[in-house]
């Protein structure tokens, strides 16, 4: 069961990004979706704590989905 809130760095790995279930294999992969998040629906899946950017990884798979569909 993953926690309600699974925060992740935008800097995180391949690796990290593909056990989240993340289509993003690279850094900068994840960087592009954050700069277009509003273009691309993906907005409210991003969180900036500081100078630092997460992906709030439940929250991307449901906008994901919406978008999708």
């Amino acid at each position: 069961m993953q926690p309600e809130h699974q925060l992740l760095p935008i800097t995180a790995s391949r690796e990290q990004f593909a056990e989240a279930g993340l289509p993003f294999k690279t850094t900068d992969q994840a960087r592009w979706a954050h700069r277009k998040r509003n273009e691309n629906g993906l907005a409210g899946a991003f969180v900036r704590l500081g100078r630092n950017v997460y992906i709030n990884v439940p929250r991307f798979h449901q906008l994901a989905a919406q978008n999708i569909a």
